[in-house]
């Protein structure tokens, strides 16, 4: 088989060339290692998030169904029990549909309760999902109704954590909220749904009042659906349209939606999952493959200045009767044995970039529980190998067997150089470097930029010392509002005799809690223009020292109390935004306002104070909707949210906390412990991560960069070193000899500064939504980005330029 045995030869060949050359080969190796494994460790993420069809049967027929109000600054509200059940029945596109909401559910005995993140589903949500449990069964639909819901499905960890895996678990009961659950089922290991990860999903129920027109727009679940085989999203979205068309005769609010901007997006369910997290992975993995073709530049100009030291090797081989189809075979197999060795040393670097990228949120990320490197990945790291090492062969190729032969063999030429066409070649491949370089650096620091503005914004309130956390009541116990004030204020007795603590505070939300609900108002005796729409603001129920316990000032009036909980008052405190919205002149004090639209079932509730405006889910939110407080007592909700201020590290007072709620009631857990400070942390990973690896990128290409100009120096003055001595021995002084090779240093720096800065604009550009407070061109970035290319450069063209300039020239003339 002479086939084989040339490749064995030309291997055999190539590997012994590698390892005479080491210094050339442990750089090769190591710079197409370092690349291509930021792109595969990056590439696993976007693999598993954005390309790879969600882990269901038949997976691009699942669709997401919501409402939004855009009028109303509402763009994503879910849906209500009415729609969902309309659009479930009269949808002819649907296959299936099914609802579900996040929830939590308290397990264990009173005195030690645990509290486990769940998820209430309707009994059609598996079928929509096309997925069953691995033991027992799933909901059945009789099961979806208050009286016969006492029943659970258990996730395979639970299953494993809470009761080791009992293969007999199905039929047994467990103590949840106080009553007793019997499990019927264990879903598969890797069933996952979004970025929610329940430990149990329970059924969801809809009662009667739930039913009712009223509730049209309620939203307060979400839907999903699976479409017939033969149905299509444009098809279902004009169903959808045409039943909304059909129900608004029935709806007490149709003109007040329509107003709103009412409509109902169908929309593809993985689409739903990535569209937050698409930009950002997009943005990530350009970058590192900016920095693999950087490295592939790199190592462009490495393997010439190699093949120019090697050219009268290869031209003697020529001239001695070796073919070029023969030598460029020898050259691509060399190339490709770097590559090679370079790949898999990689894809090892890449393994442990997933780790690293666990650290900086990626397990947070929609469908991270596939992460991994799977057979895609490995097959597209496999064909980015070989293509990058026939890429980085063909240069190479062509410059080592297209030479003059005769001058390559001469000794007595100039010097030996390169031709001018190899010289152009690899000062372009230099000017390329440094302008993706510019690229990566400029966007890691207007992403710097963007970052630091953030941090500078103020959230209205005072965070330190603060510590929260979340106490919820289960629906059996606490049934009635009354029932849950009373637990309030048995709980803000307890709380305020803890030590160091200086402020407590009971509501429904909490800042960079994630539970702020969006509810529209309405205000009493201001009549709607046409056209006009009611507009969505924060809302939530507070007792005891909320605003003193957040250090939220008051402007205007006064702060709620807790008479006004006990005494059941209608009075609210707005913050300064909704106060300028309605009364841009002042004078809010004293209006009235309704939750929603005007109705007789609840009074007006009159505004006795404006309270300062405070951030409520991100420093950089662009929005300002405002936000309404109202006594608990009248938005008592399931959920209570405990802010307390401690004089000590807040931290220290969990235990404290605990203890005083399980006084109250021993039943119930407190979850979600966090200090204020830690809440505003967590809502900047989503920031703080890009940030770290853009730079990160910029720093490996600057880094690239620096050794790709010093190579190329470097290799032209030894080259040139002939010439350099005869010009000194004819009076060339060192200074002008320095100056010629920090010049042209200088020219290819300014050509890739110039070349980057176009490109910087436009990576600029499309950040545009990534970033805030910034622009797409910032002269400050810009110009910090130039400096640093400028110092580094200078620093990389120094050595080479003193080398040539202490240049002896009689050494120089003796010899080559």
């Amino acid at each position: 088989m002479p086939l084989f045995d040339a490749l064995a030869r030309d291997t055999r060949h190539a590997f012994r060339g590698l390892i005479r050359d080491r210094a050339f080969a442990v750089t090769a190796i190591l710079t197409f290692a370092l690349c291509l494994g930021a792109n595969v460790a990056l590439f696993a993420v976007v693999n598993a998030v954005l390309i790879r069809p969600l882990p269901y049967p038949h997976a691009e027929q699942l669709v997401t169904v919501y409402n939004r109000y855009p009028k109303a600054g509402v763009e994503r509200a879910g849906a209500s029990v009415p729609h969902y059940l309309e659009r479930r029945a009269g949808v002819a596109a649907f296959a299936e549909a099914g609802a579900f909401r996040p929830s939590g559910n308290t397990i264990g005995e009173a005195g030690s309760p645990d509290r486990v993140e769940s998820m209430n589903v309707t009994p059609s949500f598996f079928r929509v999902l096309g997925v069953t449990p691995v033991l027992g069964r799933a909901f059945t639909d009789e099961e979806g109704f208050y009286g016969k819901n006492n029943v659970i499905v258990l996730s395979d960890g639970f299953w494993r954590q809470k009761f080791g895996g009992d293969p007999g678990i199905i039929g047994k009961t467990v103590r949840m909220d106080g009553a007793a659950q019997t499990i019927i089922g264990v879903m598969p290991p890797n069933f996952r749904f979004g970025t929610n990860k329940p430990q149990l999903w329970t059924p969801l129920c809809f009662s009667d009042d739930d039913r009712k027109p009223d509730h049209r727009h309620a939203n307060n679940m979400a839907m999903i659906a699976r479409l017939k085989p033969d149905a299509n999203l444009s098809a279902a979205q004009s169903q959808v349209d045409t039943l909304n068309q059909q129900t608004f005769a029935q709806d007490p609010y149709a003109k007040i939606v329509l107003d709103a901007g009412f409509g109902t997006t169908v929309g593809d369910l993985h689409e739903s999952f990535v569209r937050e997290v698409r930009p950002v992975l997009l943005l990530l993995q350009a970058g590192v493959l900016v920095l693999l073709l950087i490295g592939a530049v790199n190592l462009t100009n490495l393997l010439l200045v190699r093949a120019s030291a090697r050219s009268k090797e290869l031209s003697l081989r020529q001239v001695l009767g070796a073919g070029r189809m023969k030598l460029a075979r020898q050259l691509v197999t060399e190339t490709l044995l770097l590559a090679m060795v370079g790949g898999i040393l990689g894809l090892g670097l890449g393994w442990i970039g997933l780790r690293g990228l666990v650290l900086l949120g990626s397990d947070l990320l929609p469908l991270a529980g596939r992460v991994g490197l799977d057979a895609n990945v490995l097959l597209i790291a496999f064909g980015a190998t070989i293509g990058f090492g026939l890429l980085l062969a063909a240069p190479v190729v062509w410059h080592s067997i297209h030479g003059n032969l005769a001058t390559a063999l001469s000794v007595e030429s100039r010097g030996g150089t390169t031709t001018r066409a190899a010289h152009r070649l690899r000062h372009s491949l230099i000017v390329a470097q440094f302008a993706l370089a510019f690229v990566l650096l400029a966007g890691a620091g207007l992403l710097g930029l963007s970052f630091t503005r953030v941090l500078a914004v103020q959230p209205g309130f005072q965070p330190e010392n603060v510590l929260t956390g979340q106490i919820p009541l289960p629906w059996s116990n606490y049934k009635e509002p009354k029932l849950r004030v009373a637990f309030t204020q048995r709980l803000e007795q307890e709380l305020r005799a803890l030590p160091g603590v200086t402020s407590v505070g009971l509501s429904s939300m909490v800042p960079f809690g994630g539970n702020v609900d969006q509810n529209a108002v309405s205000i009493e005796g201001r009549a709607l223009a046409p056209g006009e729409s009611l507009q969505a603001h924060y809302t939530g129920g507070v007792t005891g020292d909320y605003f003193a316990a957040l250090g939220i000032p008051l402007q205007e009036g006064r702060l709620l109390t807790d008479d006004d909980t006990a005494k059941d008052l209608a009075v609210c405190v707005i913050d300064a935004d909704v106060a300028r919205r309605y009364w841009p002149a002042g004078g809010a004090l004293g209006h009235r306002l309704f939750r929603g639209v005007p109705s007789e079932k609840e009074p007006p509730f009159t505004i006795v104070g404006i309270a300062g405006v405070i951030k409520q889910n991100d420093l950089a939110d662009r929005q300002a909707p405002g936000a309404v407080y109202f006594p608990y007592a009248k938005y008592a909700s399931l959920g209570i949210m405990v802010t307390l201020r401690t004089a000590q590290s807040p931290a220290a007072a969990g235990p404290a906390l605990r203890a005083a709620v399980l006084r109250v009631d021993p039943e119930l857990p407190v979850e979600d412990l966090m200090t204020l400070t830690a809440r505003i942390d967590e809502s900047l990973v989503n920031r703080r991560s890009p940030l770290l690896l853009a730079g990160l990128f910029a720093a490996v290409a600057l880094l690239l960069a620096a050794v790709g100009l010093y190579g190329v120096l470097a290799y032209a003055v030894a080259q040139r070193r002939r010439e350099i001595g005869v010009r000194m021995a004819l009076g060339a002084l060192p200074q002008q000899i320095r100056l010629q090779f920090l010049g042209l240093g200088a020219r290819l720096v300014v050509a890739g500064a110039v070349l980057g800065g176009i490109g910087a604009w436009l990576t600029g550009r499309a950040m545009a939504n990534l970033l805030f407070g910034v622009g797409a061109v910032d002269a400050t970035v810009f110009a910090a980005t130039a400096a640093v290319l400028t110092v580094v450069a200078l620093a990389a063209c120094l050595w080479p330029a003193a080398r040539a300039a202490q240049v002896p020239p009689m050494e120089a003339l003796r010899g080559e």
